[in-house]
């Protein structure tokens, strides 16, 4: 299959240690989110997910629309916890079209550092909660605002009249 021409920046990750209350359990917090803000719903990103040993592979497969059918505004979202990832541990995110970043972490119960990422990556990743933050203004890919051609062009012939 043909790889697609880099488009840029199109995911942001959140990679950080975690706590679950509920099973008193820590765990490694994996968080991907759209840089495309929405702005009729807050879609889910549809990620398809394999572990072996010390590599964790996200196959990317689209959006999904939310079951609640409430309008609301951001960018689309997946997260997941594993409870035993440690060590030198490889994080590999495929999107549909083939292309891929390979980022290789140090994780441990009170950090997680990143050793190695891609040259040409399409998702940019963090081990900070407070550095994610801050650069999301920056990163991100607001909705345009379009007008409605069809009244446009409707209010323009009824004027002229």
């Amino acid at each position: 299959m043909a790889r697609k021409k880099h488009k840029g920046l199109e995911y942001r990750i959140l990679i950080i240690p975690t706590f679950d209350e509920t099973l008193k359990k820590a765990g490694t917090l994996f968080l991907i989110e759209t840089v495309k803000q929405f702005s009729n719903f807050n879609y889910e990103v549809v990620v398809e997910d394999h572990r072996l040993d010390d590599t964790t592979i996200w196959s990317l497969h689209g959006l999904r629309a939310p079951e609640l059918s409430m309008p609301s505004f951001g960018a689309a979202r997946f997260r997941k916890v594993y409870f035993d990832v440690k060590g030198k541990h490889n994080f590999i995110l495929r999107k549909i079209d083939g292309e891929e970043n390979l980022f290789v972490l140090k994780i441990s119960s009170s950090s997680v550092s990143i050793l190695s990422q891609p040259e040409h990556v399409f998702a940019s990743l963090y081990t900070s909660q407070e550095l994610f933050e801050q650069h999301r203004e920056q990163e991100l890919d607001r909705p345009v605002h379009k007008p409605d051609i069809k009244r446009l062009l409707l209010h323009s012939a009824t004027k002229k009249k």
